[in-house]
């Protein structure tokens, strides 16, 4: 069996690399990741430092669904990618069982798989018009322009590379409209399908490589793609949401076939040029290295020759120094880049470079905090607050879904698993009840808490519980006049941030900030679009629409209804 196979590989590998015969599990891998450390281990590996996080994903996806049947080969192929390219550079022997697929079958489910990426996304967005705007909502003009330059008949998506075009169907603010297609599936092997996919179309973006660089492709490239067809085909036909039909696009005649390769290498230009590009900013980088290394020695020299002004050259070489520092950590940004196995890179390392840029700004970093919201409690009893706990809760989950580093839990979700499980409010969580509910969300810590109001002052308390233990963490809280809720929701954003320890760009800290400069809605309009989510939830969009409109026009900037608007 092919499970079989692999494990006798995987034992194998680790056997070397630990010098004892081993019957590795998923625990044993991260026993010997601890001892060895992940820079040691990946070296071992012969891969980079940056893909072994990929890799263990990988490994884990294997031991976790090798027995579940409707997703062991998926997880089977995913790792037998890896092992291949590892057992390739330690010259030791990987096949699997005969190929039933072949190397021009190959060639057609890539095509197929990225005409149908194309056509879920056009037709789930409302058409090709619809794309274009969607797109320009995301994008620099610049990107789009390029796009549009390289794009035939069928719409902007076809001037896409494959990377960019995967990254473009995995956004946040696309893959909402994608997603019930892909939800409870045989290719979820992550918490969430979208972070599954992810992972399924860097590998065929690895395969399509190995065609556009006329590489032969591998039978277990072959046979990893022919199971990723299978898969993702099959969900397209059972979908109700669409009409397309994946295996019309297989038919793929000898004239099309070439053109097809064709793009594929006018893809591969477009890698090299950019990576061509910056090697050239590496070799500026480093003229101005010298040039920083040159003023300092002379401040050095400086500082022998002339004492009396010791404290002021020494100012200026701390500042000398912070800059070559600063230059040094550019030099090893890019040469990560440059020098990465170009059939390994991970999803963040797309075709094009300039889109890359604009397309991390808006996606999840893969590192990202999981973490959920659950509804505060009206912990002082007065009826009127009580409608405050929706419109709490989504202020929030909007404001930090626009940092990177965290991965908020979306609303509706929250509303499904809450009402699935009956539970109302904080009170029901008990520590065995937050991890079933954490687990079901896909989170590591669930945000909830209570709030007062007393003679027109507001107290927000917020708790951050562990899913894994049902323990607290932490606990903090902000006050403040009822009348100026807006700010105090600002307040406690900020002090979640701070309590979940993540970092946050300077484009992120200012956009927070801009918001908190944005009209503040009054705390009667609060409660109305709170209403207008009850509404939502309860299925009378029609009535939650009107209020959701109304607040719209009062509140222009106001995102989470422009939210909730997108969703009626």
């Amino acid at each position: 069996m092919i499970k079989d196979i692999i494990q006798s590989k995987i034992n194998q590998i680790f056997s070397d690399i630990s010098h004892r015969e081993v019957e590795l599990t998923f625990d044993d891998y991260k026993k010997t990741k601890s001892i060895l450390s992940g820079k040691i281990l990946a070296q071992k590996l012969t891969i980079t430092e940056a893909m072994l996080p990929e890799f263990e994903e990988a490994l884990k996806q294997y031991f976790q669904f090798r027995d579940v049947n409707e997703k062991s080969r998926l997880a089977c192929f995913r790792i037998s990618l890896w092992l291949e390219t590892i057992c390739k550079n330690l010259n030791l022997s990987f096949s699997l069982e005969e190929s039933i697929s072949n190397e021009e079958i190959a060639i057609k489910q890539v095509r197929a798989l990225e005409l149908i990426i194309r056509d879920v996304v056009n037709e789930n967005l409302g058409g090709k018009a619809n794309v274009l705007s969607k797109l320009q909502e995301l994008f620099k003009q610049e990107v789009i322009d390029k796009w549009l330059k390289s794009a035939d008949e069928t719409g902007i998506l076809s001037g896409t590379t494959f990377s960019e075009l995967s990254n473009i169907f995995l956004d946040k603010n696309i893959f909402i409209s994608i997603e019930e297609i892909f939800e409870a599936s045989q290719l979820k092997l992550c918490k969430t399908s979208r972070e599954s996919l992810r992972f399924i179309l860097e590998d065929i973006r690895i395969i399509r490589n190995s065609i556009a660089h006329n590489k032969q492709v591998s039978l277990i490239q072959v046979e990893a793609l022919n199971e990723y067809y299978r898969n993702i085909a099959q969900l397209i036909k059972d979908s109700k949401t669409n009409n397309i039909d994946p295996d019309s696009y297989l038919d793929l005649d000898k004239v099309n076939m070439e053109s097809f390769l064709s793009s594929l290498r006018e893809d591969k230009k477009i890698i090299n040029a950019g990576i061509n590009e910056i090697k050239g900013d590496v070799k500026d980088i480093r003229g101005d290295t010298k040039v920083v290394r040159k003023r300092t020695s002379v401040i050095f020299a400086g500082i022998l020759l002339i004492l009396l002004i010791t404290v002021a050259i020494l100012y200026t070489v701390s500042k000398q120094s912070g800059s070559s520092d600063e230059i040094s950590r550019d030099i090893k940004d890019v040469k990560n880049i440059v020098s990465g196995d170009a059939e390994l890179k991970n999803m963040t390392s797309t075709d094009d470079l300039t889109a890359t840029k604009d397309l991390n700004k808006r996606t999840k970093d893969v590192n990202a905090k999981r973490l959920a919201i659950i509804y505060f409690d009206n912990s002082g009893g007065e009826p009127s607050m009580d409608k405050l706990k929706k419109g709490l809760a989504d202020m929030l989950i909007t404001d930090l879904s626009n940092v990177s580093m965290l991965d908020i839990v979306e609303r509706d979700k929250l509303e499904a698993i809450l009402k699935e499980q009956k539970l109302s409010s904080s009170k029901d969580f008990d520590p065995s009840t937050a991890a079933k509910v954490g687990k079901l969300l896909g989170a590591e810590i669930i945000l909830t808490g209570g709030y007062f109001d007393m003679m027109g002052s507001l107290r927000i308390d917020a708790r951050f519980i562990d899913v894994e233990t049902g323990k607290i963490l932490k606990s903090d809280g902000v006050d403040g006049a009822t009348s100026s809720f807006f700010k105090i929701q600002k307040q406690l954003a900020w002090k979640i941030i701070n309590n979940m320890d993540v970092k946050i760009s300077d484009n992120e800290k200012k956009e927070l900030e801009l918001k908190e400069k944005s009209k503040a809605i009054s705390f009667e309009d609060l409660n109305q679009y709170s209403n207008a989510l009850e509404l939502y939830d309860k299925g009378k969009k029609a009535d939650s629409k009107k209020i959701a409109e109304k607040m719209a026009k009062k509140y222009p900037d106001f995102e989470p209804v422009k939210n909730l608007l997108k969703k009626l």
